[in-house]
């Protein structure tokens, strides 16, 4: 099946190739290479066109032209003789060195207009040439003639297939090789009078009738190929007029003396044609240089050039892991390609459709390090297996050899490297090194400890149940409760007797094996405790699963090493986008499931399984991400209950839409519906799976009866319940943690007023995320987290995920003030870090990245060719519905919510217009693509709407079975960076980028997002008005190889003056109000003389702060630590003049809303509230919406006489 799925994908690329560049748009067409088309090819193509000097047309002007037809399609209409420039030869000329310059930046300016007309490539070479041979191909079109007009009759008809009597003197059919002929001119109304007549059958031929009299008005290719020689003896200019009979086009060069004797050549085509577009265009344009016809040429690598050797850490690094990847050439108004081997030899040629495939990752471990895969089997490492804890442990121990093995080898390589390489490398063999003690001391504590190897057995087999309910739940689509097939199972289940091949990938196992001495030693003295571990991974290798691994570990050996500590919250994830904290809870939810279910076993006196003592505290997950999308308060949960309660049929979606704000819309552990739906007879199906207890506390359960959670799942997301019943697990948005200073309840997810540990891990995903503004927020909030959750003398562990950053260690310290440790650690090689390889595309297809550049097409144009045209192309492909579905759903990325609206109106008219006119193009004999309302994932739809559409997207499928059923797959998905990060859905394979993302890592997130599972495909439309895209398009091939290295550093600055202004008032609030005065009614006897030495301690501890991650960074920084003592002088001061006016009476902390009783004073009040209430705090409610809210009133002005009628 894969393979069917790669000739799919393949399918669709090369479709796409003749539909954008050409030639082939026609599929009846005979011969590729002097096709005919029914139209204009300046209509009908759209990149690498290269037209008559001497247009100008503005690159916004959306409005080129306003035509019938092809309107949207056409720059120009035809009708104008292009002026020949009749002054033009082919004689060689000789030009001065200002000259040349002048020339050459002329010819490349061409380049980059919305009708180019030149296009070319440079490249460098040690040798001075005095000449370099240069081949070419182009192809130009003219009118069709009769004896052009032929067409393959499509298989499905052919053998049926004839020209009626009436039409023999017109047309002929060769029956053997499907093909039709027209013979002479026939007028449309010759056709029409016929059929009119009744003369001829009314089937399918009078559709290729019509097509014939198209292609009669239409075009044919005429292909050009060329042999030239760029002369560089008499100058280091050259120019010249090819000498082609009927064609105006022509070549130069320009040689430039490089540092160290290198030469950089520069070549360019040109249409050297004058006037008006059309005839004149030139079309599938394409030169080269090879060293065959160049013998003493040898192609070198930009890096060459590259002399500086005072690389910074990162640099020195990427230039070391990245020294295999080539570039060989810049394209100038197009891309470049090559095929150069490791001397230099080969060919450089221009490329307007350059594809890249980036290769997969092959998680497995190289057979040749002699490493058992059965170490990697969750079961077998579980307590479900009764093998001796002695074989365990020497399995895993096999795995730390093969990795010492792997670190000895590539030791011995560095011999061989060059200085500065060498040198790099060695750091990284010492990184590696200490992975491997880590590692190792992970094992030996395992050995060693029985606690920690009972909660290593538990986190396995709590990671193996999770699977097994996962693909419980892919078997089934949308399960209700009445499911009695999911029934069965569930009461049957016996996990003893599942299938062994739920599997950890080595650098999953590998992590949990080298944190736990960070979890079981909670000393102070443990280093390894105190540094950020940070997952560096590619998006799709498994993070996820990583940390949660070690997530169930840390919540059983809590369990087990502090019971009766062990209550409240023990882990803390955070994300930064709503949509990524829902996904992965859903993941989490169903881990955290498992760890429940093993306790609640633990206690039955007759249960299969071993059991432990993890006493009677539930193991619980909470979701905590603001207001608006989950309730804040039981009463706010009440409503929205009752809401949803009282729904019919009728306005049941709009209510689920409008009240629906649990999240949770099945269960996590068998997948049953937790909500109702209307079903295909307008019947509602299901049940509620939210409760209220006492008629007061929400709380949720399964609705199946044989489900484990039938009475009460493990999982919560109201507010006022999760600080009254703090989750063992909570998951968290940064911006919630705004609210320290509003809320004393926060305190007790840090254990405040109770015997309980505090967190024992802290989880940041995507750690890229955090930059920036949003970033020195959340530093400067990590003071007042990180005084919290070491307020019992327990350093938490941080753990940090990300597949995309740069400068990690600047932005750990600024964010943690702690080291950091990147995991798995860089060997000498990117493609090679001894628990993942990237895999061989042959063997493990990769993603498939094609960049398009129009030429003569607005943006707004391209994109409506290029979504209507993949949407086409899906429904016109002759492979089976299982194909299709796998690019049926097309998604678009969009860089800006702006961007996103202009498209859905182009959806409904522009982009339908084109399927029509392809479908037309190829008589509708594989039918037209009927396209639907788009979905979002996006920031203005609702967290319900979010969740409905990847539900829909996980489980409808296309097929004409579900089509007959008015069953529909999403169509077009429109998405802005939302989906960059957590979104894993299998049937997303196609997607189209328009214009380059500000970030590569932006870039990199949101494109991996499709060929998770199957083979993927990315298009990137590049925006010519822009240089940035521009210089993405013709650096096409060289940045796609290798670009993780391309990411560029965040900047993260929680000290400086801005983020102080902004919100230290609010950490040395939130450090006095979770420490000392708790409630309105302590902080009421808050006196700064009384406090000065816990005041005193808070200060110095921000100091404090403040000059360790300033000492960790690879800059200076000036020292304002007077400064900064003095600031908080002033909020302490501020705080006891507040509290003083009050008399020590009317004082409160202040409420979100900005709510206040008129004789009361506050601390705190909203950005934007009461601008007159000079001595409270302008304080955030969240880390990102933190300016003032302005209203605005539209005031509509009426005549006199406008009002009276």
């Amino acid at each position: 099946m894969v393979d069917k799925r790669l000739d799919g994908r393949k399918e669709l690329i090369d479709r796409m190739r003749m539909e954008m560049l050409g030639p082939g748009s026609e599929l009846s067409g005979l011969d590729l290479e002097h096709e005919i088309i029914s139209g204009d090819p300046g209509q009908r193509y759209s990149v690498g066109i290269l037209y008559p000097q001497g247009n100008i047309i503005g690159m916004e002007d959306d409005e080129l032209d306003n035509k019938e037809g092809n309107a949207k399609e056409e720059i120009v209409s035809e009708g104008f003789s292009p002026e020949q420039d009749t002054e033009s030869d082919n004689k060689e000329k000789i030009y001065s060195a200002n000259d040349s310059e002048d020339s050459m930046d002329e010819y490349i300016s061409m380049a980059t207009k919305l009708l180019p007309s030149s296009m070319g490539f440079t490249f460098i070479a040690k040798q001075n040439l005095n000449q370099i041979v240069i081949d070419g191909k182009f192809a130009k079109y003219r009118a069709a003639l009769v004896p052009d007009c032929k067409i393959r009759i499509d298989e499905s008809i052919a053998e049926q297939f004839c020209v009626p009597e009436v039409f023999e003197p017109y047309f002929s059919y060769d029956k053997e090789k499907h093909i039709l002929e027209l013979k002479t001119k026939i007028e449309p109304k010759q056709i029409k009078y016929w059929y009119d007549q009744e003369k001829a059958d009314d089937g399918t031929f009078k559709n290729y009738a019509y097509k014939m009299i198209e292609l009669l008005r239409g075009k044919v290719r005429v292909p050009y190929c060329f042999e030239t020689i760029v002369n560089f003896k008499s100058s280091d200019y050259f120019q010249s007029k090819l000498d082609i009979e009927g064609v105006d086009a022509g070549i130069c060069g320009l040689k430039h003396k490089l540092v160290n004797g290198f030469y950089s050549y520069t070549i360019m085509f040109l249409n050297m044609a004058k006037g008006k577009p059309g005839k004149e265009n030139l079309y599938q344009s394409e030169i080269s240089v090879n060293t065959e016809k160049n013998p003493e040429l040898c192609f070198c690598d930009y890096s060459d050039l590259d002399m500086i050797q005072d690389y910074t850490e990162e640099e020195a690094s990427n230039s070391l892991l990245y020294r295999n990847h080539k570039k060989y050439g810049t394209g100038l108004g197009t891309s470049v390609n090559w095929k150069i081997d490791d001397y230099g030899k080969g060919m450089i040629y221009s490329d307007f459709f350059p594809m890249v495939e980036v290769p997969q990752m092959e998680f497995t471990v190289d057979e040749k390090y002699k490493v058992d895969s059965k170490v990697f089997s969750m079961k077998f490492l579980s307590d479900l297996d009764e093998t001796d804890k002695e074989i365990k442990i020497n399995y895993l121990k096999c795995l730390a050899k093969g990795y010492n093995d792997w670190i000895n080898e590539i030791e011995s390589v560095i011999v061989g490297m060059s200085v500065h390489h060498a040198t790099t490398a060695k750091k990284h063999i010492l990184n590696c090194r200490y992975c491997l003690k880590r590692i190792e001391d992970g094992i030996n504590e395992l050995n060693n400890n029985v606690k920690a190897w009972d909660s290593f057995q538990l986190a396995n087999r709590a990671m193996f149940m999770q699977r097994v309910q996962i693909v419980l739940q892919s078997q089934f689509e949308n399960v209700y409760p009445d499911n009695e097939d999911l029934g069965e199972i569930l009461e049957n289940m016996d996990y003893y007797q599942q299938s062994d091949k739920h599997t950890w990938r080595p650098f999953q196992l590998a992590f949990l094996l080298m944190s736990i001495s960070s979890i079981t030693d909670d000393a102070i003295q443990n280093k390894d405790r105190d540094i950020v571990d940070l997952i560096w991974f590619p998006t799709g290798g498994g993070k996820t699963e990583a940390y949660l691994g070690l997530t169930a570990f840390t919540i059983f050996y809590r369990k087990l090493a502090h019971l009766e500590e062990s209550g409240g919250t023990a882990i803390i994830m955070r994300y930064t986008l709503r949509l990524l904290a829902s996904q992965q809870f859903t993941r989490a939810s169903t881990l955290i499931c498992a760890c429940e279910l093993i306790r609640q076993e633990s206690q039955e006196k007759r249960s299969i399984y071993p059991r432990y003592e993890l006493g009677d505290d539930e193991i619980s997950i909470g979701l905590w991400i603001g207001g608006s999308h989950t309730p804040n308060k039981n009463k706010d949960a009440i409503d929205c209950y009752e809401k949803l309660s009282k729904a019919i049929n009728k306005n049941l979606e709009y209510t689920k839409e409008q009240y629906n704000k649990f999240q949770v819309l099945k269960c996590p552990w068998c997948g049953t519906k937790l909500v109702k739906d209307v079903d295909g007879k307008n019947n509602i199906v299901g049940k509620w799976g939210y409760r209220l207890k006492n008629k007061k506390h929400f709380y949720m359960c399964c609705t199946h009866e044989d489900c484990q959670f039938a009475d009460k799942l493990p999982l919560q997301v109201v507010d006022e319940e999760l600080y009254e019943n703090p989750p063992t697990l909570l998951f968290a948005t940064v911006d919630k943690f705004a609210m320290l200073p509003w809320y004393a309840e926060i305190g007790r997810f840090f254990a405040t007023n109770t015997c309980n540990r505090t967190p024992e891990l802290i989880i940041q995903d995507e750690l890229h995320l955090i930059s920036g503004p949003l970033g020195s927020m959340v530093g400067l909030y990590e003071t007042a987290i990180d005084y919290l959750c070491c307020s019992k003398g327990i350093h938490p562990k941080i753990i940090a995920s990300t597949a995309t950053i740069c400068r990690a260690k600047e932005q750990c310290s600024a964010l943690y003030n702690r080291d950091v440790f990147q995991f798995p650690p860089q060997g000498i090689d990117e493609a090679d870090s001894f628990f993942a390889r990237t895999a061989k595309v042959k063997e493990k297809p990769g993603r498939i990245y094609i960049g398009l550049m129009p030429a003569g097409k607005t943006k707004a144009m391209m994109e409506s060719r290029i979504l209507a045209a993949l949407l086409q192309i899906v429904k016109e492909s002759k492979y089976d519905d299982e194909i299709k579905d796998a690019y049926w759903t097309l998604t678009t990325y969009f860089n800006s919510l702006k961007e996103l609206g202009k498209c859905s109106t182009i959806v409904q008219n522009d982009v339908r217009d084109n399927i029509e006119r392809m479908a037309h193009r190829n008589n509708y004999i594989r039918g037209k693509r009927i396209i639907l309302k788009a979905d979002e994932l996006t920031s203005r739809v609702s967290t319900t709407e979010l969740n409905q559409t990847l539900n829909k997207l996980e489980k409808i499928h296309y097929s004409q079975d579900n089509w007959d059923k008015k069953i529909y797959p999403v169509n077009l998905l429109l998405a802005t960076n939302m989906i960059s990060v957590g979104i894993d859905v299998d049937r997303l394979n196609a997607m189209v980028i328009l214009g380059q993302p500000k970030l590569t890592s932006e870039y990199i997130q949101a494109s991996s997002r499709v060929g998770r599972k199957y083979p993927g495909v990315v298009f990137v439309q590049y925006d010519g008005v822009r240089s940035r895209d521009r210089s993405h398009y013709e650096q096409f091939k060289s940045y796609h190889e290798s670009f993780y290295r391309y990411v560029e550093p965040t900047g993260v600055t929680p000290f400086s003056e801005p983020a102080r202004k902004r919100a230290l008032h609010a950490v040395i609030i939130s450090l006095i109000r979770h420490n000392y005065f708790e409630t309105d009614e302590e902080l009421r006897s808050f006196d700064k003389n009384d406090y000065d030495e816990e005041l005193k301690e808070l200060s110095d501890y921000v100091v404090s702060r403040m000059d360790d991650i300033n000492s960790r960074l690879s800059y200076e920084i000036s020292d304002n630590n007077d400064e900064v003592r003095e600031e908080i002088d002033i909020i302490y001061e501020k705080i006891n003049r507040l509290v003083e006016h009050a008399n020590h009476e009317k004082i409160e902390y202040g409420n979100i809303m900005g709510f206040k009783k008129p004789d009361m004073y506050r601390i705190l009040k909203p950005f934007g509230v009461d601008e007159e209430e000079y001595d409270s705090f302008n304080t955030m409610t969240s880390m990102r919406n933190v300016e003032a809210m302005v209203n605005v009133n539209v005031v509509v002005l009426e005549d006199e006489d406008e009002k009276n009628n």
